[in-house]
C-alpha cells in the first residue's frame, strides 16, 4: 500500500478499492479516513467527500480544499464545514448552490451577524450550550409538518416561543 508524506510523516494512503467506494457515495461519503478526511460539524464524520473530481479526496493533497463539504466565508473554522448529507437535510441547502456562493455563512456566522437571530447551528454541541437538548434524527418530523429542514423547523419553534414569552 502507498505511503504518502505529510508534515515529515508518513500515511498509509487508502486502498484503490475503498478510493472507488468513495466516489460511489455522494451522500455522505462511504470512506471514513483519519488523515484526509474533514469532520463535518454536524455529524462528526471524518470521511472523504464523493465527489470525482475533488482534488483533497481524490488525489490526497492537504493543500486542496475538500469541495464535497461547506467552507464558511467568515470564519473559516470547523463550525462551516458541513457534509452534503447534513447541509440537506439539517438546513435545507444543495452544496452545488453553496459552491457557487462564495459568500456563504454558517449558520453560527449568520447568527453572529444578526442576519436571522432564529436561524442557528442545530448541532447536539451547539444545542447543548444553548441549553436546549439535541434533535436526534428529527428531520422525518420536519417533512411530516411541512418544514424544508430541521433548521427550519427549529426557527419556527425559537419564534413561537419567544412570542409567547412577551
Amino acid at each position: 500500500m502507498p505511503l504518502v508524506k505529510m508534515n515529515g510523516k508518513e500515511f498509509r494512503q487508502p486502498s484503490r478499492e475503498s478510493s472507488s467506494r468513495r466516489c460511489n457515495s455522494k451522500g455522505r461519503g462511504s470512506v471514513y479516513d483519519p488523515v484526509f478526511g474533514i469532520s463535518c460539524h454536524f455529524c462528526r464524520q471524518k470521511k472523504l467527500c464523493g465527489e470525482e473530481d475533488c482534488k483533497r479526496c481524490g488525489d490526497f493533497d492537504m493543500d486542496q480544499p475538500c469541495i464535497g463539504k461547506t467552507d464558511c466565508s467568515v470564519c473559516h473554522s470547523n463550525n462551516g464545514v458541513l457534509c452534503r448529507g447534513c447541509l440537506k437535510v439539517r438546513y435545507g441547502e444543495e452544496l452545488e448552490e453553496v459552491r457557487q456562493r462564495k459568500d456563504w455563512m454558517c449558520p453560527h456566522c449568520i447568527e453572529e451577524k444578526g442576519i436571522n437571530p432564529y436561524w442557528i447551528c442545530n448541532s447536539s454541541f451547539c444545542l447543548k450550550k444553548r441549553k436546549m437538548a439535541p434533535t436526534g434524527i428529527a428531520i422525518y418530523r420536519a417533512k411530516e409538518m411541512g418544514y424544508e429542514s430541521v433548521a427550519h423547523l427549529l426557527m419556527d419553534q425559537l419564534q413561537k416561543s419567544i412570542m409567547r414569552k412577551r
